[in-house]
């Protein structure tokens, strides 16, 4: 394929074309990355929260000791 008659500057928008593109993709790959690595945080904060034991529980206040 002759590509003289191919003038530099459209060769440059083609480039620049498929360089936003890729930098869309890009870009759109990294916000879904982000909102998955947000949503597991959530899920993991509120997964200790719910383990945390009730204030108000008279378990584990008292400790017998036998000698």
């Amino acid at each position: 394929m002759d590509s003289t008659g191919i003038s530099n500057s459209l060769i440059q928008q083609i480039n620049n074309s498929a360089t936003r593109t890729g930098d869309a993709v890009s870009i759109t790959m990294m916000r879904k990355a982000l909102d998955i690595q947000t949503l597991q945080a959530t899920q993991l904060i509120e997964s200790v929260a719910r383990s945390t034991p009730d204030p108000t529980s008279r378990i584990g206040q008292n400790i017998d000791i036998k000698v």
